[in-house]
């Protein structure tokens, strides 16, 4: 036994010599870089028809990357945009695509829409997770709910908590109203390059109710982290939490309402929408561009002049960048909930006016 004990390693039952430390590492950099790889075979992703994000992965990149692969491979029409897309007051056979799926005869269109996402954070989406929407017929979506006030629009000065942070620019242009520190949009940035980032939150927001593990272990102290893993997905047709009303919007009560519009050439939001079509015409894409149809029955009479001024100047930059598209006429009042979302019957319209749409047609006909 030797006369002194060197008490730096006291407490360890192994040490690890230069030729170990190695092989760990490199142990490790092979979970990391194996497992967003490996998780599809773990995991299916059982497509139903009609298949949309399921509400509760609305901040699951990882489960949208695969859902992007999954329709391109299929050779659909994609459908991209907002809650409007992805049919916040209805079911999911009764949304935009399924529609679209059920007049033309056969399941044609994919919904890769997001709940609650905005032309800043659709940017990012597509940018980041997106890869795999390329050569292909895209619908894109442009809601000018997202130039009504200069909140939506994200220049408002005052911060405030908005709906997917993590895939705004962290850094150029700015957003005013997003305060975030240095360090937060530096972690941030470096993450979004990280497949393995992706899936560890696919991990907690699929099994764990978004928490990390220790927060979900301190709220389930008694439960195993291994048994929550059940590697089946949550239903693309579960409600959105709180559960929506869906009766017509005169019906709930809702007000008619004068928004404060944003000039299009200050922006944030229509220069995010623009930078999104660009994105997808320089991965050779196909385009069309879907405007509204806003609830303009909704809007106040001192308003609504200058959304439609608004209207005509999208549609007037779409025809100048040779972008096939529809600028749709409102909808009947009593088929809208709110103020951009149509009910079943809406969808069902809107679904066959693109179907006589010329530019829709010529679109849906042509080769990628």
């Amino acid at each position: 036994m030797p006369d002194k004990i060197d008490l730096r390693f006291g407490s360890n039952d192994v040490r690890l010599g230069p030729r170990e430390w190695v092989v760990a590492l490199a142990l490790i950099l092979a979970v990391i870089g194996l497992a967003p790889v490996v998780w599809p075979f773990l995991e299916p992703l059982r497509l139903e028809p009609d298949h949309r994000l399921p509400f509760s992965l609305g901040n699951d990149y990882y489960t949208y990357a695969r859902l992007c692969r999954a329709a391109a491979a299929r050779g659909k029409t994609l459908l991209v945009g907002d809650s409007v897309i992805w049919g916040h007051y209805v079911p999911k056979e009764e949304a935009l695509s399924a529609q679209l799926n059920k007049l033309s005869g056969a399941e044609r269109y994919a919904n890769l829409g997001v709940d609650g996402i905005h032309p800043a954070a659709m940017l990012g989406l597509l940018e980041h997770h997106g890869h795999a929407i390329r050569r292909r017929a895209v619908v894109l979506h442009c809601n000018l709910l997202w130039m009504s006030s200069r909140r939506h629009d994200l220049s408002a000065d005052k911060e405030f908590a908005f709906n997917h942070p993590t895939l705004v620019p962290q850094f150029s242009p700015r957003i005013p109203c997003y305060k975030e520190s240095f360090a937060d949009r530096l972690g941030i940035a470096i993450e979004r390059g990280m497949p393995f980032h992706a899936w560890k939150k696919h991990l907690q927001f699929a099994y764990f109710g978004g928490d990390d593990l220790p927060a979900w272990t301190m709220h389930h102290p008694y439960n195993c982290p291994l048994r929550a893993v059940t590697l089946r997905l949550p239903s693309p047709n579960e409600e959105p939490s709180p559960k929506p009303d869906t009766r017509p919007w005169t019906a709930q009560g809702i007000a008619r309402q004068g928004f404060a519009w944003v000039d299009l050439d200050a922006s944030l939001q229509w220069r995010f929408f623009r930078e999104t079509a660009d994105l997808l015409l320089r991965r050779g894409n196909r385009l069309f561009v879907l405007v509204g149809p806003f609830n303009e029955h909704m809007v106040k009479p001192d308003s609504l002049a200058a959304y439609q001024a608004r209207k005509r100047a999208v549609g007037a930059w779409l025809a100048e960048r040779g972008i096939p598209h529809l600028v749709a006429e409102p909808l009947p009042s009593e088929l809208y909930a709110d103020a951009s979302h149509p009910l079943a019957d809406g969808y069902r319209l809107l679904a066959g006016r693109l179907l006589e749409c010329a530019a829709f047609r010529h679109f849906g006909q042509a080769s990628p």
